[in-house]
């Protein structure tokens, strides 16, 4: 049985086979798969060959939530043993482009699970006379709760977070300006929590957009991950203070789900942490605010770390039980970095503790005070009927 072990494609071309565009203009078919599918993908004409020198893209989308497992027989004809001529190509992330896919020949079995709810299977033939076939086997299968992922191992005073660090990092998009005035987390496929300060200036929800995934805004080209979507529905606390910004906390419902991703994700909200202080404990926090009070604004997304203090030692102004300060020589939230979570980093997980609310200046001698998220689990569940949420 003649077998290639797959390889990861880096390039545009390999093996004298070059990935154009135009490969998949004749045959590019998308399914949305239910939650309970077990079907057969099979080549064109199976089981008799495909035709010499076609090609086709078969883009699979499960409900969020769920993973697709596939499992495919190959009988990929190629005129030699290292193929040249007919591949199949697999991305287990969704991605269209065969570009970045494992690639497979020849004949035999493979097996693979998408990571989340999209898979991509295509096939290139590039003969004039062989051809081949393939039938695949397509399970959905519900995926293990999951939340506050990275992509990487481990704001004034910061310093550029890494490349999607921070997956369920939000810009709240003005579509007019197109500049992020505010951030939030994602932490369910159709809602991200902010700050309702933020939302009070929002004239209506045309003028608010959700930036996903992405690291410098005015390029989106640092990321494959870069999205944005509109947003439906607005949901700030009811008893929300504007003076003393107590209950500083918002929903925003997305038009559409979120793609999770590698580099898209939700936040893990701290259900099992509702009695802690979090005191002398360090947070993370990233944005896309000022670097300096009333300076200029950063395009690329920059984090730092700050101390959370006792409150009963905290001195900025109207802190109570439903607050977290936080605190750290030279580095600080600031303008335009309202509604970003502070990021609690667990040994594999990130979870949101805090919403940034407000601080006297950047970088001040005194804290900065952010919305307690445990004091608001209840609030959120109750504001997102029929979404489930992780408690890891």
């Amino acid at each position: 049985m003649r077998w290639l072990c797959a390889v990861v494609l880096a390039i545009i071309a390999h093996d004298g086979l070059l990935v154009r565009a135009e490969w998949f203009d004749s045959c590019d078919r998308q399914f949305q798969l239910t939650a309970a599918a077990d079907v057969t993908l099979n080549s064109p004409f199976f089981p008799s060959n495909y035709s010499a020198g076609s090609s086709c893209r078969f883009v699979l989308r499960a409900p969020p939530g769920y993973t697709i497992q596939a499992t495919c027989t190959l009988n990929m004809a190629n005129p030699t043993a290292a193929c040249t001529t007919d591949f199949l190509y697999m991305s287990t992330e969704g991605f269209v482009s065969p570009v970045g896919s494992e690639y497979f020949c020849g004949k035999g079995q493979i097996s693979r699970r998408s990571l989340f709810n999209k898979l991509t299977i295509s096939y290139i033939s590039a003969s004039s006379t062989n051809s081949g076939s393939f039938t695949c086997r397509l399970v959905v299968q519900p995926q293990e709760c999951d939340c506050g992922w990275t992509r990487t191992a481990k704001i004034v005073g910061g310093s550029v977070a890494g490349v999607n660090e921070f997956t369920a990092m939000v810009g709240l998009l003005d579509p007019l300006t197109v500049n992020v005035f505010c951030s939030g987390a994602i932490i369910s496929p159709r809602y991200v929590l902010s700050a309702a300060h933020c939302t009070r200036t929002i004239p209506s929800v045309s003028r608010v957009q959700a930036l996903v995934g992405d690291h410098d805004y005015r390029t989106g080209l640092d990321t494959p991950y870069s999205a944005i979507y509109n947003i439906e529905q607005i949901i700030s606390h009811e008893n929300y203070n504007d003076q003393t910004r107590n209950n500083d906390i918002a929903l925003l419902r997305t038009s559409n789900e979120i793609d999770f991703n590698r580099g898209v994700g939700p936040i893990c909200l701290p259900f099992l942490y509702s009695t802690y202080s979090f005191a002398d404990l360090s947070v993370d926090i990233a944005g896309w605010g000022t670097t300096s009070f009333g300076g200029p604004m950063s395009t690329v997304l920059r984090k730092t770390t700050l101390n959370v203090l006792q409150n009963a030692i905290c001195t900025a102004p109207y802190v109570n039980d439903q607050k977290v300060c936080t605190f750290a020589v030279g580095r600080d939230s600031c303008q335009y970095d309202s509604g970003g979570p502070l990021y609690l980093r667990g040994s594999q997980r990130m979870y949101s503790i805090g919403i940034i609310s407000y601080g006297s200046a950047c970088a001040a001698s005194t804290a900065s005070v952010a919305t307690r998220v445990t004091s608001y689990l209840s609030w959120i569940r109750q504001n997102t009927p029929g979404e489930s949420y992780c408690a890891k």
